[in-house]
């Protein structure tokens, strides 16, 4: 009996707590941070639409080859999340300027890095590890883990 009571005791006790966090006071990623408010540890307007650019000229670099031999394709980390690694791996064709194309990665990654200690921005600190391989499918590049 005294078994029984307290079992309830402590189921009652269970359901009665409430958390604290919610979706709304967690920390947000980077790219769902808002842009216009730098005292609210965020980037600024400019700095997100220059990171966005300098994305958007390494992707297009990135997919500007089609894949037909994986033995042509390589990877590389875009990003550096704020306790250290890569956000993301993408994939590259040794076909494009290559030289070019990872000077743009290391400075969005350099970039990335400022504006990590800049804001004091978080992450998940997950580890995201490197394909094993890269094999072509339908045209297209396919990380292989």
């Amino acid at each position: 009996m005294k078994n029984l009571l307290f079992l309830a005791a402590i189921a009652t006790i269970s359901f009665s707590c409430k958390s604290t966090m919610t979706p709304d006071n967690l920390p947000k990623p980077l790219p769902e941070r808002p842009k216009e408010n730098p005292d609210n540890a965020s980037l600024t307007q400019q700095e997100a639409q220059e990171m966005e650019n300098l994305k958007s000229e390494i992707l297009a670099m990135a997919k500007s080859e089609k894949c037909t031999n994986s033995a042509d394709w390589k990877s590389v980390g875009l990003g550096v999340k704020a306790c250290g690694g890569p956000v993301s791996y993408i994939a590259y064709s040794t076909k494009i300027d290559e030289a070019k194309f990872l000077e743009k990665v290391n400075l969005y990654n350099q970039k990335s890095t400022e504006y990590n200690k800049k804001y004091n921005l978080v992450s998940d600190c997950m580890l995201i590890l490197p394909p094993e391989k890269i094999e072509c499918e339908n045209g297209n590049p396919v990380f292989k883990y």
